[in-house]
């Protein structure tokens, strides 16, 4: 089970990261500063935008 779920985890960021694969010295940082805003906008507008 353990391996199945990090494969897919992988498999996930391996396509998340080739979005960013054309910018020059992008792939990594890019994606995890993207990544982050994401989340952070994710859960804003789930939880509600009312601050904390």
């Amino acid at each position: 089970m353990f391996y199945t779920f990090q494969d897919a985890v992988h498999t996930l960021w391996r396509w998340w990261s080739g979005l960013f694969e054309p910018l020059p010295y992008g792939d990594p940082y890019l994606a995890v500063a993207t990544m982050a805003v994401v989340i952070v906008v994710s859960a804003k507008l789930f939880f509600g935008r009312e601050p904390s």
